[in-house]
């Protein structure tokens, strides 16, 4: 991420006069990791904290990641922003670069809803069941694909035979 977001973090909790105490307190994380969020010296920092600094310091993540945070853009939340949900955090960086390339608020929101159903698509048909668990027990147990195979097979033949 831009080095941007961690100087605003710290520049807009120093402006509000809150420690690294108690604004990691508030927060959930410990003084540390903020200290080293602020610093642009932490390995990885999820959405969700980034998300929840923002909510806290009542800031759109939009300016907390493009703007030079000052006391003059501080006052309140831009309303003509791109403003996303918690669920929708992980593409975040989707509506940022869509804004980038000129695409409107609706459009950005077109685009999200879209890869949340090619998402949710895509986990539906992962989705492990029953005969999942019976072919790793099988596999487990031992027994090859091959036989896995023919096992089915007579399987559905006795079916067959059946009706």
């Amino acid at each position: 991420m831009d080095n941007q977001i961690w100087e605003n973090l710290r520049k807009i909790r120093k402006n509000k006069n809150k420690s690294l105490k108690e604004v990691s307190n508030s927060i959930g994380i410990n003084t540390s990791s903020l200290s080293r969020i602020e610093t642009g010296n932490s390995p990885s920092v999820s959405f969700e904290t980034i998300y929840n600094l923002a909510d806290y310091y009542n800031v759109s993540l939009e300016k907390l990641a493009t703007s030079n945070i000052n006391e003059e853009n501080l006052s309140d939340k831009d309303t003509d922003e791109i403003t996303i949900s918690r669920e929708e955090m992980p593409y975040y960086s989707l509506a940022i670069e869509a804004k980038k390339e000129g695409l409107s608020v609706e459009d950005t929101k077109n685009l999200i809803l879209l890869f949340r159903k090619i998402t949710s698509e895509i986990q539906r048909r992962n989705i492990k069941d029953k005969y999942f668990d019976l072919a790793l027990k099988a596999k487990g147990n031992g027994i090859s694909e091959a036989e896995f195979s023919s096992m089915v097979d007579i399987m559905i033949k006795n079916k067959e035979n059946d009706n």
